[in-house]
């Protein structure tokens, strides 16, 4: 029987009826579908498009803070470099300073070292000196004290050398 119903079906020559119901049936459902799922289905895609939208923008701004913080960081790096540097040449003149002062100190030192023995050299020789003149006067005092007394043994001689002395004092 559903062979019979089939065989006058021609899909270029439809039947006035059948696209009739079908027409009615699709605006039917199209009214249907228009006041319960469109709507719905529209503000879905609306919400879906403006939380898109908003995830671009939040990526752009993040993006843009991500690009300041590059920046930044760049910035800091370049500082830090430069920080570094002048720290490094800072260090070098500092321990040239050191070394400098260092070796003025010790050049110091030993000039003060030197003057110092030079100058104890030089007491010790006027010590020497004092010594020896004391030492050679002595004996000259004992010498001419030897010679003296036997040179005055008698009372003319001494009489004599005194006046010879006051002589000589005037």
């Amino acid at each position: 029987m559903s062979t019979v119903f089939l065989v006058d079906f021609n899909v270029l020559k439809p039947d006035l009826g059948l696209i009739f119901w079908t027409l009615v049936i699709f605006l039917l459902l199209y009214f249907i579908l228009a006041r319960m799922a469109w709507e719905p289905i529209q503000r879905a895609l609306r919400k879906r498009d403006g939380e898109i939208q908003t995830a671009l923008d939040e990526a752009a701004t993040a993006r843009a803070e991500m690009q300041a913080k590059a920046e930044e960081n760049q910035r800091l790096l370049i500082e830090a470099r430069e920080e570094r540097t002048r720290i490094i040449t800072d260090a070098e003149k500092q321990g040239k300073e050191m070394v400098a002062a260092a070796r003025n100190e010790a050049r110091e030192a030993a000039q003060k070292v030197a003057t110092d023995a030079k100058r104890d050299i030089e007491n010790m020789r006027k010590a020497a000196m004092v010594d020896l003149k004391k030492e050679v006067g002595t004996m000259a005092i004992e010498i001419a004290e030897k010679i003296m007394q036997k040179d005055l043994k008698s009372d003319a001689n001494q009489e004599a050398f005194v006046k010879a002395l006051v002589s000589d004092l005037n």
